[in-house]
């Protein structure tokens, strides 16, 4: 099945903040083929493409720290791995982090906690409270993983990482085999579904054709 991954820009006049960059570029020839992956441009040329560079981003979030979600947040130079945003400062959930750091072994080739070596710090997003964001954490796909919201001009934006991945599960009974708790994934997402009220853009990360829907 071909997914795609769909990074999060916003620009609030003060900050430029990047949400789950994807994948990095650098990883194994034979963890590329395993996965079929595809990058077909740089992110910095995808920011370019936006009038950005790199060196503009004040800020990344991870949602959860997944391979496909967050280790394109770090690029490769000669000789050492860094930060592919070098101004920015990058925040992870702390219960997150944590549970990264001894995950279930059925998910523990999927984290990228490796790469946080190479930071000179790690800040925690329930620290970073901002007006125009707020989060909600599930634990069916990980533990710990934040689902954010934006307050935009339009009205709420939710950014659904791998709670919705894609348009075809907002089928209550739809779920990922990468689920570590599928059940509970069903039911959180049910549970967020059925509690939006006001009218709401979603955005879906793994969705290829559709990126965007408004409900309800």
């Amino acid at each position: 099945m071909r997914v795609a991954m769909n990074a999060l820009l916003v620009d609030t006049g003060k900050q430029l903040v990047v949400f789950d960059p994807g994948c990095a570029d650098f990883l194994p020839s034979r963890f590329v083929a395993s996965y079929g992956l595809e990058i077909d441009e740089p992110f910095e040329q995808v920011l370019a493409e936006k009038g950005y560079e790199a060196a503009q981003v004040t800020d990344v979030v991870f949602t959860h720290l997944h391979f496909d979600h967050g280790s394109g947040a770090f690029a490769r130079k000669p000789g050492m791995i860094c930060k592919r945003f070098p101004n920015a400062s990058y925040h992870v959930f702390k219960e997150h982090y944590e549970y990264a750091r001894k995950p279930d072994k059925r998910e523990s080739n999927s984290f990228i906690l490796a790469f946080f070596r190479y930071l000179d710090r790690v800040d925690w997003l329930e620290d970073w409270r901002q007006e125009w964001m707020d989060l909600r954490v599930f634990n069916g796909h990980t533990r710990g993983m934040v689902v954010p919201v934006i307050q935009s001009d339009t009205g709420p934006v939710w950014y659904l990482t791998d709670l919705v991945p894609m348009e075809s599960f907002m089928e209550r009974e739809v779920s990922s085999g990468y689920d570590l708790d599928p059940e509970l994934a069903r039911r959180e997402k049910g549970e967020f579904l059925d509690g939006l009220r006001e009218r709401s853009i979603l955005i879906f990360f793994h969705d290829p054709v559709k990126e965007r829907v408004l409900y309800p």
